[in-house]
């Protein structure tokens, strides 16, 4: 339980009580608590009690706010003793937003959240959080009427079953952390997150995606020249618009990888961003960006770190091997005059690292919407509207698969080894596929086109 570290203001008869103490030096009995006021030698209040042997003993400020605020911390002492006396939790009396917060802080139930797990993890539990702050709850008050309206707050089933996911490990620790009984741990196992009347489940976007192209036709990867299409619109939009999304397509890395490239091997030694190193023809690939906007980032997807190869072959029209050097010397130019600290190879206006959600709202989300590519909108249980793209920036690591397995002849192992995939099958089932054009090759074979 966090401790009162702020002055509390006394009601007015404690506050009086308190005041009327240290005038006369005199010790202040509240209950089974002493609050012992400054004396000559001792400029602070000290507050004292005991349970079955064992002492609270905490010194804290010289005015009566500070002498307060220790008293409520040494009521929550012994309410936690007396508890844990009895086999109840023993910080149960504890308020449910402490716990949360605590539990965010201390990266979950092991200490092993990254950074990026842990924002997600504020943002997944704020509707608890605001439940426990609206209502004053303390832990032992948490029950299955709480949860469902938390999970309420989810505006699809796949949310609802993540919040359940979390809160049901984030409900297990807290139970053996002595915040919450057995039947509050396991009051998740009784719950499930309700559609409202007249809501659609929507499929997923790979799934929308097949639903809204010719289904006899229709492909789930980018062709090239959707891929060249696609880089010529982001261009109009940013300066380095075209080189990003051939980059992804020739190097298929992620979105938070590629978005930290550097010029410099200091920045990239420091932890602070992968390296471009043209005199071994490769990107090392060591960190991701998270989704917030501190400088510090992640291990790679699965902490794979990795040495993407730079392809020499240019499907889509783009010669990466031409454009990059120019750039790596034009970042460290920047670096030099101050511009660009970070050297980065794709940095935003500010020349720093381009947020992700920055990227999509202003660059690739807009240039897609002018392909075509917008799905048809559909509304959450929240009521929020809602509208996918059929291809998005992560679609580009579909079409670097594509184009290593079947062009660059790679085999399985290389292309797990280059792309950091979890497994062969996870590249079978969701990378490997088709496009617009697959249809009409095999048109072309048998002489129909």
């Amino acid at each position: 339980m966090r401790p009162h570290r702020q002055p509390v203001e006394p009601p007015p008869r404690l506050l009086k009580a308190l005041t009327a103490g240290a005038r006369k030096g005199s010790v202040v009995r509240i209950n089974e608590v002493s609050l012992i006021p400054p004396a000559e030698g001792r400029k602070y209040w000290r507050i004292k009690t005991h349970f079955a042997g064992l002492t609270f003993d905490a010194k804290t400020g010289s005015t009566p706010g500070l002498a307060y605020a220790a008293y409520l911390d040494a009521n929550a002492w012994l309410a936690s003793m007396r508890a844990g006396h009895i086999g109840a939790p023993e910080n149960e009396a504890a308020p449910l937003v402490e716990f949360v917060d605590s539990y965010i802080a201390r990266r979950g139930p092991d200490g092993k959240w990254r950074e990026r797990t842990q924002r997600d993890r504020g943002n997944d539990f704020k509707p608890l959080r605001d439940l426990a702050v609206k209502r004053n709850l303390m832990c032992r008050e948490l029950n299955a009427a709480i949860l469902r309206e938390f999970i309420a707050s989810a505006g699809t089933v796949n949310r609802g079953r993540t919040l359940l996911n979390i809160t049901g490990t984030m409900l297990r620790f807290g139970r053996h952390a002595g915040y919450f009984t057995r039947d509050q741990a396991d009051a998740v196992a009784g719950i499930r997150w309700v559609p409202p009347e007249g809501y659609i489940q929507q499929a997923s976007r790979r799934d929308q995606a097949k639903a809204q192209v010719d289904i006899a036709t229709g492909g789930n990867v980018l062709t090239h020249q959707q891929v060249a299409d696609w880089a010529d619109a982001c261009q109009r939009r940013w300066t380095h618009g075209l080189a990003l999304i051939h980059a992804c397509a020739l190097l298929g890395a992620r979105s938070g990888e590629i978005r930290v490239l550097t010029a410099s091997r200091d920045v990239a030694d420091a932890g602070r961003g992968n390296f471009v190193a043209l005199d071994r023809g490769e990107i090392l690939i060591r960190h991701q960006a998270g989704t917030g906007k501190g400088p510090k980032l992640d291990l790679p997807k699965n902490s794979k770190i990795r040495d993407i190869i730079i392809p020499t072959a240019s499907p889509a029209g783009f010669n990466i091997w031409e454009w990059l050097p120019d750039r790596v010397e034009q970042a460290l130019a920047e670096q030099e005059h101050g511009k660009n600290r970070r050297a980065l190879i794709f940095p935003n206006g500010a020349m720093n690292v381009f947020e992700e959600n920055n990227l999509r709202n202003r660059v690739w989300g807009p240039a897609a919407a002018e392909m075509g590519w917008r799905m048809e909108e559909y509304v959450t249980a929240t009521g929020r509207r809602m509208a996918l793209s059929r291809f998005t920036l992560h679609s580009l690591r579909d079409r670097y698969a594509n184009t290593a397995i079947h062009e660059w002849g790679y085999t399985e192992e290389q292309l797990l080894q280059q792309g950091s995939w979890q497994d062969a099958e996870t590249v079978r089932r969701f990378y490997s596929g088709t496009t617009d054009d697959t249809h009409s090759s095999v048109r072309r074979l048998h002489g129909l086109e």
